[in-house]
């Protein structure tokens, strides 16, 4: 039954879509319209007019893609050495993306980053200290969602409770 409903969803999207523009033509693999239509356009400096082919390409819902809060994220990476890069893109690349959680222990980013015990654990103070990441219990860690997180803005607010609640808990 829940299929259903996403798939009618999905329907309606594309409906009020088409609705804009009726040379869209969805394409499900991808969840995305696309659409060609010929454009005439004119050069404000010399009246000349030319035709172009304008190709649209609308992908639906914001959920396949991590973002990464620029500002936020740069501050982050304010006073790191080379090897603890290699942790900090290690644990970006294995955060799970349902709850913005890494699992990992000091160990276990040694072996898997090839970098030393001492490196992994001024890394993850760092990582603390500057707000990117709390710890929930030994080798979990919550990645803050205001600096990086994958989904809509409803659930950034979700996980942001469940950040600031389990901030106030320790």
């Amino acid at each position: 039954m829940r299929w259903y409903y996403k798939f009618k969803w999905i329907e309606e999207v594309i409906k009020i879509a088409k609705g804009y523009d009726k040379s869209m033509e969805y394409i499900s693999q991808t969840q995305t319209l696309v659409g060609q239509q010929r454009k005439r356009l004119v050069d404000q400096d010399t009246g000349e007019v030319i035709e172009v082919d304008q190709i649209t390409k609308r992908a639906l819902g914001q959920k396949q893609f991590w973002k990464i809060y620029l500002m936020d994220f740069l501050q982050v990476l304010g006073g790191f050495e080379y090897k603890q890069l290699d942790v900090l893109i290690y644990i970006l690349e294995h955060t799970e993306q349902a709850n913005n959680t890494f699992i990992g222990t000091y160990r276990s980013l040694e072996k898997n980053v090839a970098v030393s015990y001492d490196t992994v654990r001024r890394t993850i103070k760092l990582l603390q200290e500057k707000g990117f990441m709390k710890k929930i219990s030994n080798g979990v860690y919550q990645v803050s969602p205001t600096i990086m997180m994958k989904g809509s803005e409803h659930k950034k607010n979700l996980l942001l409770n469940y950040y600031d609640d389990s901030k106030i808990e320790e």
